[in-house]
Protein backbone atom coordinates (compact mmCIF):
# COMPACT_ATOMS: atom_id res chain seq x y z
CA UNK A 1 0.00 0.00 0.00
CA UNK A 2 1.28 3.34 -0.86
CA UNK A 3 2.20 5.65 1.98
CA UNK A 4 0.81 9.39 2.14
CA UNK A 5 2.70 12.27 3.56
CA UNK A 6 2.20 14.56 6.05
CA UNK A 7 1.02 17.48 2.97
CA UNK A 8 -1.06 14.79 1.76
CA UNK A 9 -2.86 14.13 5.05
CA UNK A 10 -2.94 17.92 5.56
CA UNK A 11 -4.44 18.45 1.93
CA UNK A 12 -6.98 15.42 3.34
CA UNK A 13 -7.84 17.11 6.79
CA UNK A 14 -8.25 20.68 4.97
CA UNK A 15 -10.48 19.02 2.50
CA UNK A 16 -13.02 17.29 4.56
CA UNK A 17 -13.03 20.16 6.93
CA UNK A 18 -14.22 22.43 4.79
CA UNK A 19 -16.91 20.12 3.16
CA UNK A 20 -18.48 19.59 7.12
CA UNK A 21 -18.02 23.36 7.34
CA UNK A 22 -19.98 23.75 4.24
CA UNK A 23 -22.15 21.40 4.83
CA UNK A 24 -23.37 22.72 8.02
CA UNK A 25 -24.12 26.61 6.45
CA UNK A 26 -27.73 26.96 6.81
CA UNK A 27 -28.92 28.31 3.42
CA UNK A 28 -32.34 28.00 4.78
CA UNK A 29 -32.36 30.41 7.33
CA UNK A 30 -34.25 33.19 5.12
CA UNK A 31 -36.69 30.19 4.45
CA UNK A 32 -40.06 31.91 4.15
CA UNK A 33 -38.53 35.46 2.96
CA UNK A 34 -39.47 37.45 -0.76
CA UNK A 35 -36.85 39.49 -2.10
CA UNK A 36 -37.53 41.54 -5.63
CA UNK A 37 -34.70 42.43 -7.62
CA UNK A 38 -34.53 45.06 -10.64
CA UNK A 39 -32.20 43.50 -13.06
CA UNK A 40 -31.31 45.13 -16.46
CA UNK A 41 -31.82 43.39 -19.90
CA UNK A 42 -28.29 41.72 -19.88
CA UNK A 43 -26.83 38.41 -21.23
CA UNK A 44 -26.13 38.08 -17.29
CA UNK A 45 -29.93 38.23 -16.77
CA UNK A 46 -30.58 35.85 -19.64
CA UNK A 47 -28.71 33.61 -18.05
CA UNK A 48 -30.09 34.28 -14.05
CA UNK A 49 -33.67 33.89 -14.86
CA UNK A 50 -34.03 30.29 -15.87
CA UNK A 51 -31.38 29.49 -12.27
CA UNK A 52 -34.00 31.20 -9.77
CA UNK A 53 -36.00 28.37 -9.04
CA UNK A 54 -33.03 26.37 -8.18
CA UNK A 55 -31.78 29.19 -5.63
CA UNK A 56 -35.52 29.38 -4.57
CA UNK A 57 -35.47 25.62 -3.51
CA UNK A 58 -32.42 25.74 -2.07
CA UNK A 59 -33.43 28.04 0.02
CA UNK A 60 -36.93 28.49 0.78
CA UNK A 61 -37.05 31.64 -0.20
CA UNK A 62 -39.11 33.30 -2.96
CA UNK A 63 -37.41 35.65 -5.46
CA UNK A 64 -39.11 38.22 -7.84
CA UNK A 65 -36.68 39.17 -11.01
CA UNK A 66 -38.11 42.51 -12.66
CA UNK A 67 -35.96 42.66 -15.58
CA UNK A 68 -35.76 45.88 -18.05
CA UNK A 69 -34.43 47.59 -21.10
CA UNK A 70 -31.13 49.45 -19.93
CA UNK A 71 -32.91 52.93 -20.34
CA UNK A 72 -36.14 51.87 -18.92
CA UNK A 73 -34.23 50.01 -15.59
CA UNK A 74 -32.14 53.06 -15.25
CA UNK A 75 -34.88 55.52 -14.97
CA UNK A 76 -37.57 52.68 -12.33
CA UNK A 77 -34.05 51.79 -10.73
CA UNK A 78 -33.60 56.01 -9.97
CA UNK A 79 -37.02 56.51 -9.09
CA UNK A 80 -37.59 53.70 -6.75
CA UNK A 81 -33.92 53.55 -5.06
CA UNK A 82 -34.70 57.80 -4.63
CA UNK A 83 -37.84 57.35 -2.85
CA UNK A 84 -36.40 54.90 -0.26
CA UNK A 85 -38.77 52.18 -1.59
CA UNK A 86 -38.23 49.32 0.89
CA UNK A 87 -39.95 46.50 -1.28
CA UNK A 88 -36.93 47.07 -3.24
CA UNK A 89 -33.93 44.83 -2.20
CA UNK A 90 -31.18 44.75 -5.07
CA UNK A 91 -30.55 45.92 -8.39
CA UNK A 92 -27.99 45.31 -10.99
CA UNK A 93 -25.49 48.04 -10.87
CA UNK A 94 -22.57 49.35 -12.75
CA UNK A 95 -20.25 51.45 -10.59
CA UNK A 96 -18.52 53.43 -13.69
CA UNK A 97 -21.95 54.98 -14.31
CA UNK A 98 -23.92 55.58 -11.63
CA UNK A 99 -21.36 55.11 -8.58
CA UNK A 100 -20.57 59.08 -7.62
CA UNK A 101 -24.43 59.45 -7.48
CA UNK A 102 -25.74 56.79 -5.48
CA UNK A 103 -22.69 56.54 -3.41
CA UNK A 104 -22.85 60.00 -2.50
CA UNK A 105 -26.28 59.63 -1.73
CA UNK A 106 -25.72 56.53 0.81
CA UNK A 107 -28.02 54.73 -1.66
CA UNK A 108 -26.41 51.33 -1.41
CA UNK A 109 -25.94 49.25 1.38
CA UNK A 110 -22.59 48.33 2.27
CA UNK A 111 -22.23 44.72 2.96
CA UNK A 112 -18.73 44.69 5.14
CA UNK A 113 -21.07 43.45 8.27
CA UNK A 114 -22.56 40.58 6.09
CA UNK A 115 -19.21 39.39 4.99
CA UNK A 116 -17.77 39.39 7.96
CA UNK A 117 -20.76 37.02 9.70
CA UNK A 118 -20.29 33.28 9.47
CA UNK A 119 -23.65 32.72 9.60
CA UNK A 120 -24.62 34.63 6.67
CA UNK A 121 -21.27 34.29 4.79
CA UNK A 122 -20.86 30.77 2.91
CA UNK A 123 -17.09 29.81 3.68
CA UNK A 124 -16.23 29.21 -0.16
CA UNK A 125 -17.34 32.49 -0.98
CA UNK A 126 -13.45 33.99 -1.46
CA UNK A 127 -13.48 37.27 -2.17
CA UNK A 128 -10.11 37.27 -3.40
CA UNK A 129 -11.47 34.72 -6.25
CA UNK A 130 -12.53 38.13 -7.80
CA UNK A 131 -10.41 40.05 -9.88
CA UNK A 132 -8.99 42.67 -8.23
CA UNK A 133 -9.83 45.40 -10.96
CA UNK A 134 -13.67 44.19 -10.85
CA UNK A 135 -13.37 44.06 -6.81
CA UNK A 136 -12.08 47.51 -6.10
CA UNK A 137 -14.85 48.85 -8.64
CA UNK A 138 -17.38 48.20 -4.77
CA UNK A 139 -14.84 49.37 -2.84
CA UNK A 140 -15.91 53.10 -1.57
CA UNK A 141 -15.09 55.04 1.40
CA UNK A 142 -18.45 53.32 3.26
CA UNK A 143 -16.63 50.32 2.81
CA UNK A 144 -17.33 46.99 0.15
CA UNK A 145 -21.15 48.01 -1.52
CA UNK A 146 -21.10 44.99 -3.98
CA UNK A 147 -20.12 41.94 -5.78
CA UNK A 148 -18.81 41.78 -9.59
CA UNK A 149 -21.15 39.83 -11.99
CA UNK A 150 -18.66 40.94 -15.01
CA UNK A 151 -15.93 42.21 -15.80
CA UNK A 152 -14.71 43.75 -19.62
CA UNK A 153 -11.32 45.54 -20.53
CA UNK A 154 -9.45 46.85 -23.75
CA UNK A 155 -6.66 44.90 -25.57
CA UNK A 156 -4.57 44.98 -28.41
CA UNK A 157 -6.10 43.22 -31.49
CA UNK A 158 -3.06 42.15 -34.13
CA UNK A 159 -2.51 40.52 -37.33
CA UNK A 160 -0.03 38.34 -36.13
CA UNK A 161 0.77 37.31 -40.22
CA UNK A 162 1.34 41.16 -41.21
CA UNK A 163 4.01 41.57 -38.21
CA UNK A 164 5.69 38.44 -38.93
CA UNK A 165 5.58 39.46 -42.70
CA UNK A 166 6.85 42.72 -41.64
CA UNK A 167 10.44 41.17 -39.74
CA UNK A 168 8.13 42.66 -36.23
CA UNK A 169 9.00 40.31 -32.75
CA UNK A 170 5.69 39.78 -30.90
CA UNK A 171 2.92 42.22 -30.51
CA UNK A 172 3.75 46.00 -29.01
CA UNK A 173 4.84 46.07 -25.28
CA UNK A 174 4.93 50.10 -25.17
CA UNK A 175 3.21 53.25 -26.57
CA UNK A 176 6.50 53.91 -28.45
CA UNK A 177 6.54 50.60 -30.27
CA UNK A 178 2.83 50.41 -30.70
CA UNK A 179 3.58 53.62 -32.79
CA UNK A 180 6.70 52.13 -34.61
CA UNK A 181 4.31 48.84 -35.32
CA UNK A 182 1.63 50.86 -36.84
CA UNK A 183 4.09 53.27 -39.14
CA UNK A 184 5.46 50.25 -40.24
CA UNK A 185 2.28 48.49 -41.03
CA UNK A 186 0.57 51.48 -42.79
CA UNK A 187 0.54 51.35 -46.06
CA UNK A 188 -0.54 49.27 -49.33
CA UNK A 189 -3.99 49.46 -48.67
CA UNK A 190 -3.46 48.53 -44.90
CA UNK A 191 -3.75 51.49 -42.46
CA UNK A 192 -1.58 50.53 -39.21
CA UNK A 193 -3.81 51.20 -36.44
CA UNK A 194 -7.64 52.10 -35.93
CA UNK A 195 -9.33 53.02 -32.59
CA UNK A 196 -12.74 54.97 -31.66
CA UNK A 197 -13.17 58.48 -32.94
CA UNK A 198 -16.63 59.63 -32.54
CA UNK A 199 -16.99 61.95 -29.40
CA UNK A 200 -18.36 60.66 -26.56
CA UNK A 201 -18.12 57.14 -27.53
CA UNK A 202 -14.26 57.08 -27.90
CA UNK A 203 -13.68 58.07 -24.36
CA UNK A 204 -14.26 54.37 -23.42
CA UNK A 205 -11.19 53.17 -25.34
CA UNK A 206 -9.02 56.75 -25.12
CA UNK A 207 -9.11 56.47 -20.95
CA UNK A 208 -6.99 53.56 -21.47
CA UNK A 209 -4.32 55.84 -22.77
CA UNK A 210 -4.98 58.32 -20.45
CA UNK A 211 -4.15 55.95 -17.42
CA UNK A 212 -1.04 54.74 -18.91
CA UNK A 213 0.06 58.49 -19.36
CA UNK A 214 -0.43 59.49 -16.39
CA UNK A 215 -3.44 61.32 -16.48
CA UNK A 216 -6.80 60.70 -14.55
CA UNK A 217 -10.32 62.05 -14.91
CA UNK A 218 -10.71 64.16 -11.43
CA UNK A 219 -8.14 65.63 -9.17
CA UNK A 220 -8.68 65.51 -5.64
CA UNK A 221 -10.26 68.74 -5.15
CA UNK A 222 -13.05 67.74 -7.27
CA UNK A 223 -11.89 69.56 -10.42
CA UNK A 224 -10.94 67.85 -13.84
CA UNK A 225 -7.89 66.48 -14.13
CA UNK A 226 -8.01 67.03 -18.70
CA UNK A 227 -5.90 69.76 -18.72
CA UNK A 228 -2.74 68.11 -17.13
CA UNK A 229 0.17 67.79 -19.05
CA UNK A 230 -0.51 64.09 -18.91
CA UNK A 231 -4.01 64.22 -20.03
CA UNK A 232 -2.40 66.34 -23.13
CA UNK A 233 0.33 64.28 -23.98
CA UNK A 234 -1.89 61.26 -24.44
CA UNK A 235 -4.67 62.87 -26.41
CA UNK A 236 -1.93 64.14 -28.69
CA UNK A 237 -0.12 60.88 -29.10
CA UNK A 238 -3.60 59.31 -29.57
CA UNK A 239 -4.54 62.16 -32.34
CA UNK A 240 -1.18 61.71 -34.15
CA UNK A 241 -1.32 57.81 -34.40
CA UNK A 242 -4.71 57.90 -35.75
CA UNK A 243 -4.23 60.92 -38.70
CA UNK A 244 -0.94 59.19 -39.29
CA UNK A 245 -1.80 55.87 -39.35
CA UNK A 246 -5.46 55.16 -39.00
CA UNK A 247 -8.31 54.92 -41.90
CA UNK A 248 -9.07 58.10 -42.86
CA UNK A 249 -12.22 59.92 -41.26
CA UNK A 250 -11.24 58.32 -37.49
CA UNK A 251 -13.77 61.05 -35.94
CA UNK A 252 -16.53 59.13 -37.32
CA UNK A 253 -15.49 55.72 -36.04
CA UNK A 254 -17.75 53.97 -33.41
CA UNK A 255 -16.64 50.10 -32.17
CA UNK A 256 -18.84 48.99 -35.45
CA UNK A 257 -16.92 50.41 -37.61
CA UNK A 258 -13.56 49.86 -35.92
CA UNK A 259 -14.15 46.24 -35.98
CA UNK A 260 -15.64 46.17 -39.49
CA UNK A 261 -12.12 47.97 -40.90
CA UNK A 262 -10.16 45.12 -39.42
CA UNK A 263 -12.38 42.11 -40.28
CA UNK A 264 -12.60 43.00 -43.88
CA UNK A 265 -8.55 43.35 -43.05
CA UNK A 266 -8.02 46.64 -43.87
CA UNK A 267 -6.03 47.53 -40.58
CA UNK A 268 -3.69 45.87 -38.71
CA UNK A 269 -3.82 46.57 -35.71
CA UNK A 270 -6.88 47.84 -33.59
CA UNK A 271 -7.87 48.52 -29.75
CA UNK A 272 -10.96 47.91 -28.33
CA UNK A 273 -13.56 45.51 -25.84
CA UNK A 274 -11.92 41.87 -25.32
CA UNK A 275 -15.61 41.04 -25.55
CA UNK A 276 -15.08 40.95 -29.35
CA UNK A 277 -13.23 38.66 -29.48
CA UNK A 278 -16.66 36.62 -30.92
CA UNK A 279 -16.82 39.53 -33.45
CA UNK A 280 -13.31 38.28 -34.82
CA UNK A 281 -14.42 34.99 -34.77
CA UNK A 282 -18.03 34.94 -36.67
CA UNK A 283 -17.55 34.16 -40.30
CA UNK A 284 -20.30 36.65 -41.47
CA UNK A 285 -17.74 39.74 -39.63
CA UNK A 286 -14.68 38.68 -40.85
CA UNK A 287 -12.36 37.51 -43.39
CA UNK A 288 -10.94 34.13 -42.97
CA UNK A 289 -7.07 35.17 -43.03
CA UNK A 290 -7.96 38.23 -40.23
CA UNK A 291 -9.53 35.92 -38.10
CA UNK A 292 -7.10 32.43 -38.46
CA UNK A 293 -4.56 35.63 -37.61
CA UNK A 294 -5.78 38.02 -35.16
CA UNK A 295 -3.46 37.88 -31.88
CA UNK A 296 -4.46 39.91 -28.61
CA UNK A 297 -1.98 41.35 -26.44
CA UNK A 298 -2.36 43.93 -23.15
CA UNK A 299 -2.74 47.31 -23.42
CA UNK A 300 0.90 48.61 -24.02
CA UNK A 301 2.38 50.19 -21.75
CA UNK A 302 2.68 54.40 -21.81
CA UNK A 303 4.98 56.60 -19.54
CA UNK A 304 3.28 55.64 -16.55
CA UNK A 305 2.50 51.77 -17.51
CA UNK A 306 -0.21 49.61 -18.67
CA UNK A 307 -3.13 50.85 -17.07
CA UNK A 308 -6.31 49.60 -18.89
CA UNK A 309 -9.77 50.65 -17.61
CA UNK A 310 -12.23 47.80 -16.75
CA UNK A 311 -16.37 48.16 -16.86
CA UNK A 312 -17.64 45.91 -14.00
CA UNK A 313 -21.46 45.11 -13.88
CA UNK A 314 -22.40 43.95 -10.44
CA UNK A 315 -25.32 43.54 -7.62
CA UNK A 316 -26.10 45.28 -4.70
CA UNK A 317 -28.26 45.72 -1.99
CA UNK A 318 -30.89 48.53 -1.87
CA UNK A 319 -30.35 50.99 1.27
CA UNK A 320 -34.24 50.50 2.00
CA UNK A 321 -34.69 47.03 1.78
CA UNK A 322 -35.90 45.07 4.36
CA UNK A 323 -34.27 41.46 3.51
CA UNK A 324 -30.54 42.33 3.36
CA UNK A 325 -29.57 39.17 4.72
CA UNK A 326 -31.98 37.21 2.40
CA UNK A 327 -30.68 39.48 -0.10
CA UNK A 328 -27.10 38.86 0.44
CA UNK A 329 -27.71 34.83 0.34
CA UNK A 330 -29.19 35.55 -3.25
CA UNK A 331 -25.95 37.48 -4.25
CA UNK A 332 -23.84 35.11 -2.99
CA UNK A 333 -25.59 32.11 -4.86
CA UNK A 334 -25.81 34.19 -8.25
CA UNK A 335 -22.27 35.24 -7.92
CA UNK A 336 -20.67 31.80 -6.79
CA UNK A 337 -17.50 30.03 -8.22
CA UNK A 338 -20.15 27.46 -9.54
CA UNK A 339 -22.46 30.04 -10.91
CA UNK A 340 -19.76 32.30 -12.45
CA UNK A 341 -18.69 29.66 -14.42
CA UNK A 342 -21.76 28.71 -15.94
CA UNK A 343 -22.15 32.26 -16.98
CA UNK A 344 -18.57 32.88 -18.81
CA UNK A 345 -19.92 29.32 -20.53
CA UNK A 346 -22.93 31.37 -21.48
CA UNK A 347 -20.57 34.00 -23.10
CA UNK A 348 -20.88 36.44 -20.28
CA UNK A 349 -17.33 38.02 -18.96
CA UNK A 350 -17.67 36.40 -15.54
CA UNK A 351 -15.72 38.39 -12.54
CA UNK A 352 -14.06 35.64 -10.95
CA UNK A 353 -10.66 34.12 -11.83
CA UNK A 354 -11.66 30.66 -11.06
CA UNK A 355 -13.90 30.87 -14.06
CA UNK A 356 -11.00 31.82 -16.63
CA UNK A 357 -8.96 29.10 -15.33
CA UNK A 358 -11.36 26.53 -15.04
CA UNK A 359 -10.11 23.76 -18.36
CA UNK A 360 -13.91 23.43 -19.47
CA UNK A 361 -13.44 27.68 -20.51
CA UNK A 362 -9.67 27.15 -21.12
CA UNK A 363 -10.42 24.74 -23.55
CA UNK A 364 -12.65 27.18 -25.80
CA UNK A 365 -10.72 30.32 -25.69
CA UNK A 366 -7.56 31.11 -27.31
CA UNK A 367 -4.60 31.03 -24.43
CA UNK A 368 -3.41 34.54 -25.14
CA UNK A 369 -6.87 36.25 -25.35
CA UNK A 370 -7.31 34.56 -22.27
CA UNK A 371 -4.23 35.80 -20.90
CA UNK A 372 -4.33 38.95 -21.60
CA UNK A 373 -7.96 39.85 -20.52
CA UNK A 374 -6.81 38.45 -17.32
CA UNK A 375 -3.79 39.95 -16.93
CA UNK A 376 -5.79 43.08 -17.59
CA UNK A 377 -8.53 42.51 -15.28
CA UNK A 378 -6.22 42.21 -12.05
CA UNK A 379 -4.19 45.58 -12.94
CA UNK A 380 -7.31 47.50 -14.31
CA UNK A 381 -8.99 50.79 -13.55
CA UNK A 382 -11.99 50.93 -11.91
CA UNK A 383 -13.27 54.42 -13.49
CA UNK A 384 -13.50 54.17 -17.82
CA UNK A 385 -15.97 56.79 -16.71
CA UNK A 386 -15.22 59.32 -15.02
CA UNK A 387 -16.40 59.48 -11.37
CA UNK A 388 -18.75 62.12 -11.07
CA UNK A 389 -22.45 62.70 -11.47
CA UNK A 390 -23.05 64.26 -14.70
CA UNK A 391 -21.18 61.02 -16.45
CA UNK A 392 -23.08 61.69 -20.55
CA UNK A 393 -22.23 65.34 -20.14
CA UNK A 394 -18.99 65.13 -18.94
CA UNK A 395 -18.09 62.43 -21.78
CA UNK A 396 -20.26 64.75 -24.25
CA UNK A 397 -17.57 67.30 -23.38
CA UNK A 398 -14.23 65.10 -23.17
CA UNK A 399 -15.56 63.88 -26.58
CA UNK A 400 -15.42 67.29 -28.25
CA UNK A 401 -11.67 68.10 -27.42
CA UNK A 402 -11.26 64.24 -29.11
CA UNK A 403 -13.01 65.64 -32.53
CA UNK A 404 -10.70 68.24 -32.39
CA UNK A 405 -7.50 66.82 -31.55
CA UNK A 406 -8.73 64.03 -35.10
CA UNK A 407 -9.40 67.26 -36.83
CA UNK A 408 -5.74 68.68 -35.81
CA UNK A 409 -6.67 71.41 -33.49
CA UNK A 410 -5.02 72.65 -30.30
CA UNK A 411 -5.01 69.99 -28.00
CA UNK A 412 -4.18 72.03 -25.15
CA UNK A 413 -6.77 74.54 -26.14
CA UNK A 414 -9.44 71.84 -26.21
CA UNK A 415 -8.41 70.22 -22.92
CA UNK A 416 -8.07 73.45 -20.89
CA UNK A 417 -11.97 74.70 -22.61
CA UNK A 418 -13.52 70.73 -21.47
CA UNK A 419 -11.67 71.15 -17.86
CA UNK A 420 -13.62 74.49 -17.50
CA UNK A 421 -17.09 73.37 -19.01
CA UNK A 422 -16.44 69.75 -16.95
CA UNK A 423 -15.93 71.69 -13.69
CA UNK A 424 -19.19 74.11 -14.54
CA UNK A 425 -21.54 70.44 -15.31
CA UNK A 426 -20.05 69.23 -11.75
CA UNK A 427 -20.59 72.14 -9.84
CA UNK A 428 -24.12 72.23 -10.96
CA UNK A 429 -24.94 68.46 -9.64
CA UNK A 430 -23.62 69.23 -6.38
Amino acid sequence: MKRLTRSVIAAIAAASLTAVVAQEFDWRQQEGSSIRFMMNSHPFTTWLEPHVAEFEELTGIDVTLEVFPEDQFRQRRLLEVASGASTLDGYMFMPGQVGAQYGGANWVRPIDDLVADPGLTHPDLDLDDFFTGALDSFRTDAGLIGLPLQIESSLLFYRKDLLEEAGLDGPPSTSAELEEYASILHGDGIAGFAMRGQGAAATSQIVNLLYSFGGKWMNEDGSSALASEESQAALSYYANLLRNYGPPGPANFHWAQVLSLYGQGQVAMILDANVFRSNIEDPAQTLPEVAENTGYAVLPAGPAGSHPAVLVWGMVINHASENPEASWLFIQWALSKENQLSTLLSGVPAARESAWSAEEFTATAPADWNEASRESFNIGQPDWNPPVIPVPEVRDIYGQAIVTALQGGDVAAALEQAAQEIDRAVERTQ
